[in-house]
């Protein structure tokens, strides 16, 4: 298996309940999947990523490198609903752009692209860190691959993730406000970025873990207008109980809150749960849609929302998550 391999993979196909035995501290992304080569060049990878980060931390102020390195936790609970008096109500709604990218990619962007946002907003994007509940930064220290790997390979999210704050509930997210990027992504190498630290990119992150593995009901459905083909069929994977569809609810209600409560305007979202935590992408895709129109999040909270949906191969989740969101307004 290449150093891409990752990428390679499909997801968002085949969907089916696991029955696979794991330990209460094993999750699937630090099964050991990949070869032993691989996995130590991510090794050295991630060593050097942690020393860069602390050495670029050196070079900031007390305030960027404190923030830099804590993450707080937040619940649902104690997190309140918005008070639409702080909505800075811009003059259109965001419409959501689906890209074929890396997170911190899209995230970079995204910022390059958009205009000084208003006093007091948070000039820097936020993005999602689909974490494993029980180990900081997942398998990253061991070479694994999956969306909260790849972010800690690039970047110093790493430091802020505070193993006192494990494992997170299924209601609990974190909020690291400075994440300092410091490489290209793994389709680049991993280089890291010959700038200085005064220019290398920032952006805020929230890091909440999607549901493992959750029951999947499978339909099968007739193609309507399949030219030349009336029996033509494609199936349909939905969350298989209600609860876990209203959890994975709450868990995008509590990332939207932290994004507003703290002024983010540019949100980078993607497919929670999409990838080896083997959650079903068209029903992910709806949630987040039915979420971001909620009455709560209603007033044009946003300037700008990008799903980053990596896939390199074409059979994964990127086209399901763009035909769902991509230039729906919210």
């Amino acid at each position: 298996m290449s150093l891409y391999s990752y990428f390679k993979r499909p997801h968002g196909v085949d969907r089916v309940p696991s029955t696979r035995p794991r330990s209460p501290l094993q999750e699937p992304e630090d099964r050991p999947d990949s070869n032993p080569r691989q996995r130590e060049a991510l090794r050295a990878i991630a060593k050097e990523t942690t020393q860069r980060s602390k050495d670029v931390l050196q070079e900031m102020s007390r305030a960027d490198a404190d923030a830099a390195t804590t993450a707080r936790k937040f619940t649902l609970k104690h997190l309140g609903r918005l008070d639409p008096n702080f909505c800075p109500q811009y003059s259109r709604p965001a419409t959501i752009q689906v890209v074929n990218q890396d997170t911190l990619s899209a995230a970079i962007d995204l910022s390059s692209r958009s205009p000084p946002g208003n006093r007091g907003d948070n000039p820097h994007p936020l993005v999602v860190n689909f974490a494993n509940r029980y180990r900081p930064g997942g398998g990253w220290l061991n070479g694994a691959v999956a969306q909260e790997e790849a972010l800690c390979y690039r970047s110093s999210l790493a430091l802020s993730l505070d193993p006192g704050h494990y494992p997170l509930g299924r209601d609990e997210a974190l909020y690291t406000a400075h994440v300092v990027v410091l490489r290209e992504e793994m389709a680049h190498g991993h280089a890291l970025l010959a700038v200085p630290t005064s220019q290398l990119p920032v952006v805020s992150a929230v890091t909440v873990a999607a549901i493992c593995r959750p029951e999947v009901l499978t339909f099968t459905l007739p193609v309507r207008g399949a030219p030349g083909d009336a029996a033509k069929t494609r199936e349909k994977h939905v969350f298989g109980l209600d609860r876990d569809r209203n959890l994975t609810k709450d868990k995008m209600r509590l990332t939207l809150r932290l994004a507003a409560r703290r002024r983010h305007r540019m949100l980078v979202l993607g497919a929670m749960g999409c990838g080896v935590f083997e959650n079903p992408p068209e029903d992910v895709a709806h949630c987040w849609l039915e979420v971001l129109r909620e009455d709560e999040f209603a007033g044009n909270w946003w300037r700008k929302v990008c799903f980053a949906v990596f896939d390199a191969t074409g059979e994964g989740n990127y086209e399901i998550f763009k035909q769902i969101l991509d230039g729906r307004e919210v």
